[in-house]
């Protein structure tokens, strides 16, 4: 059986890998701001979003978001997103490893 869960709702694998993205970025920057043990107040301002748009985050509205959302505040919180992808690793062809960004 397959890692991602979307592969058991759609056949194509651009969206469901696309949605497991989203997925993993929306879960890393929750336990981010959970682990900085921000408000959702604090983490609005320091994200530079509206309290209801980070009412949206926390309730996992992930429809409400796009990747390239979710990537800008990991890095506007300091962190960067390093990515492989290998095909050939059909239990894990995609792997993302978010670390704290070097100035």
């Amino acid at each position: 059986m397959s890692q991602n869960l979307f592969e058991l709702f759609s056949t194509d694998p651009v969206e469901y890998n696309m949605k497991h993205l989203k997925t993993q970025l929306f879960v890393t920057l929750i336990t981010l701001i959970r682990e900085n043990e921000w408000t959702q107040k604090d983490a609005a301002k320091k994200l530079k979003v509206s309290a209801p748009r980070m009412s949206n985050l926390f309730k996992g509205y992930l429809d409400k978001f796009s990747i390239d959302t979710l990537l800008e505040m990991l890095v506007r919180i300091g962190y960067k997103l390093d990515a492989d992808f290998n095909p050939e690793n059909t239990k894990a062809p995609f792997v993302m490893n978010v670390k704290k960004a070097t100035l």
